[in-house]
């Protein structure tokens, strides 16, 4: 009787089969598309509106204003969203007005491999917060306001973001906040996937950037999907403008009405960075042209690894 020990051919074997299971490929990217809206309004007078927009498949922004300086109602969006996964969006108002914004970024993804792949996504929100209060009589937020008027029975701030991740046609990811200040205090509404930390005191909802990893489904060969980012942010409220006090534009004190929103914000994280990432994973496929390599490797892991010897026996 000999001992064999495992050779060259038998480790090649082996490491050809580990391969098999563990190797993983990128997706192919077919196409990405970028949109931006937002919209401001004040409501004592319509919607008097400036904006700026520029669009594209790659990256998108767009920014609004509207204005009434003799009141100092002020409301302003600005949002910037790029095919990275990053969306930036930024809404705030002051007294008796409202701005909107949103941005989707649509990824359509192959699977660009030989057989059946496990896909899976990375990605980041990124940093943000929310603010909203009445009155602030006493500076304690620090934004130079001179107006000291109560926060009337009918009176309310409000902002907030809502947030979804869609695979195909079902929802796959979900996060919401919404902060309210009125004459009973201030509130925080969330639902889905809690970012942040409400600070009752401070009347802010805030965020740090942080990561999400998401298994999406198994994709045959050749097989896409469609994946869509969308991210809504909304400032709103009302104050009585009795006692407002005329003043020259660009020279009004900030009124006491005020809510802001921020999503996304990349502070830490630059464009080039992929915050939405692709990746998959070779499955155990049972298809016939690798069922006898499956076997294959099965055998050689347990003569390799379970202390066996392979034995000739000669006659």
């Amino acid at each position: 009787m000999n001992n064999v020990a495992p050779n060259s051919p038998f480790r090649f074997i082996l490491l050809f089969t580990l391969l098999s299971f563990c190797h993983a490929l990128s997706a192919t990217i077919i196409s990405t598309a970028v949109t931006v809206d937002s919209y401001t309004v004040n409501y004592p007078e319509p919607d008097q509106a400036w904006r700026e927009s520029q669009s594209g498949t790659q990256r998108a922004s767009t920014s609004t204003r509207s204005t009434i300086y003799d009141t100092s109602v002020y409301a302003a969006t600005e949002i910037s969203a790029r095919n990275q996964g990053v969306a930036f969006l930024a809404a705030w108002k002051y007294q008796a007005s409202a701005a909107t914004g949103s941005a989707v970024i649509s990824y359509q993804v192959e699977n660009n491999a030989s057989s059946a792949r496990q896909f899976n996504l990375r990605f980041s929100p990124l940093f943000g917060f929310l603010t909203a209060y009445c009155a602030d009589p006493d500076g304690q937020f620090d934004f130079d306001s001179g107006s000291s008027l109560a926060c009337g029975s009918d009176d309310y701030a409000t902002s907030g973001y809502d947030a979804q991740i869609w695979l195909n046609d079902e929802l796959i990811w979900s996060s919401m906040a919404s902060l309210r200040s009125d004459i009973n205090g201030v509130s925080i509404k969330t639902d889905g996937a809690v970012l942040g930390h409400f600070d009752a005191q401070a009347s802010t909802y805030r965020w740090d950037t942080q990561w999400f990893d998401l298994p999406l489904d198994m994709f045959q060969p050749s097989e896409q999907f469609n994946l869509r980012y969308s991210v809504d942010v909304l400032v709103d409220g009302r104050a009585s403008l009795q006692g407002a006090v005329a003043c020259e534009p660009f020279d009004c004190p900030y009124p006491d009405n005020v809510a802001f929103a921020e999503y996304g914000t990349p502070e830490f994280v630059e464009y080039s960075d992929q915050v939405f990432q692709f990746s998959s994973s070779a499955l155990a496929v049972g298809e016939p042209e690798n069922f006898g390599l499956i076997v294959l490797g099965g055998i050689m892991l347990a003569r390799l690894f379970g202390g066996r010897k392979l034995v000739d026996h000669a006659e």
